[in-house]
């Protein structure tokens, strides 16, 4: 055991420094999220679709995701019997696992709404450069997985809002 556990008060308040330092707009969205669930202990939104929590049910580690919403016309695409959309799932897992990045496709009722893609960092290794590169890490395969749909969907309109900041920026700025 290398030092003293960090608290979710002190990895909240590392998190919220590493944040800062990269100019990107956040929002600490701790206190709507506990009126809804007490599952997450904190959570801020960077940019546009970035999430860092920290889930209450880990002491341990942090949560980078970033959700990504696919637009009706794009749903349409999405789905089993479509040979393209298993040609772009098998990419996607398989990117995913070099990259060491999670990640889960959203559904609503049958269609597929989206892909979250997410990944973490434990307590004892929270500091800068851990979280910038996990970070940008996440960012990377976001970036890597929309031009793999676009690769095998000629008409995927990819509006979900991911050309924006937090992807463009690298964290070192």
């Amino acid at each position: 055991m290398q030092g003293m556990a960090k608290t979710s008060q002190e990895m909240k308040d590392l998190v919220e420094e590493f944040i800062k330092i990269t100019n990107v707009k956040y929002e600490d969205q701790t206190k709507k999220v506990k009126e809804k669930s007490n599952l997450v202990d904190w959570q801020f939104h960077v940019g546009t679709n970035v999430i860092v929590s920290k889930n209450a049910n880990r002491e341990d580690r942090i949560h980078v995701n970033v959700n990504m919403r696919f637009p009706a016309e794009d749903v349409k695409l999405l789905v089993s019997k479509n040979p393209s959309f298993s040609k772009a799932v098998m990419e996607i897992s398989e990117i995913c696992t070099i990259c060491n990045i999670g990640h889960q496709w959203i559904k609503d009722a049958e269609a597929i709404a989206g892909l979250a893609i997410f990944s973490h960092i434990d307590e004892q290794n929270l500091e800068r450069n851990t979280f910038h590169n996990v970070w940008d890490n996440v960012a990377r395969v976001s970036g890597h997985i929309q031009k793999i749909l676009r690769s095998n969907f000629s008409n995927f309109s990819s509006k979900s809002n991911l050309s924006d900041e937090t992807m463009d920026k690298s964290m070192y700025r």
